[in-house]
């Protein structure tokens, strides 16, 4: 286990203020010589790889976890061949770099939603998007109100491996509520998802 740096801890002041480790060991990090040119990377790795943050409503990927994330986020979106995602919301939303067709240095930063199986382009690098946009709209980038709700009606927080999943995926119309969410493991939710969105509308 590694410790989480507290001093690289400074960049995400504010990311970590609001959204406070739920541990204080981490896991080693992607492995990928791109990565060390993209700025806010390592410094985002060393606070937390492999932690969750906010009482789970957001985990920065390990290694292991990285690469089964972008096997999943292909599954579903197969034409995004060049990604290495960096953290997950508590409903299974990726968030990562894609380097297709990029300056290494400053690849897009995207948010895969398998709810709704739609890609944003979050317009911004990983110290804004963290310490910056997640802070001042939690709502868009984390579904902050839906996780209040969750946690208030007592149902439990998704660990490693795991997402809060649609029931109805949001693409089928299945309602944004929490009465169309439930805990699963992710790998399984994903896989759903890709095989539903790849039948001949």
């Amino acid at each position: 286990m590694w410790r989480i740096d507290l001093q690289e801890a400074v960049m995400f002041e504010n990311f970590i203020s609001n959204f406070p480790a739920d541990a204080r060991s981490t896991l080693p990090p992607y492995r990928e010589p791109r990565l060390g040119s993209v700025a806010g990377y390592n410094e985002l790795v060393r606070i937390g790889s492999g932690v969750s943050f906010g009482a789970g409503i957001l985990r920065l990927h390990s290694g292991d976890e990285a690469s089964r994330a972008r096997g999943l986020v292909q599954q579903l979106f197969p034409g995004y061949v060049d990604i290495v995602p960096i953290a997950k919301d508590w409903l299974g939303r990726q968030f990562a770099l894609d380097f297709a067709g990029a300056d290494p240095r400053f690849p897009r930063l995207l948010l895969f939603e398998p709810g709704s199986a739609e890609v944003f382009d979050v317009e911004c690098g990983i110290e804004q998007l963290f310490d910056v946009e997640i802070v001042a709209d939690p709502v868009t980038f984390l579904a902050s109100d839906l996780f209040s709700e969750w946690r208030d009606e007592g149902y439990s927080v998704p660990q490693s491996g795991q997402c809060v999943g649609f029931k109805v995926p949001l693409f089928l119309g299945g309602a944004g509520s929490i009465e169309n969410l439930e805990v699963g493991d992710e790998e399984v939710y994903w896989s759903i998802l890709g095989q539903l969105q790849a039948k001949p509308k």
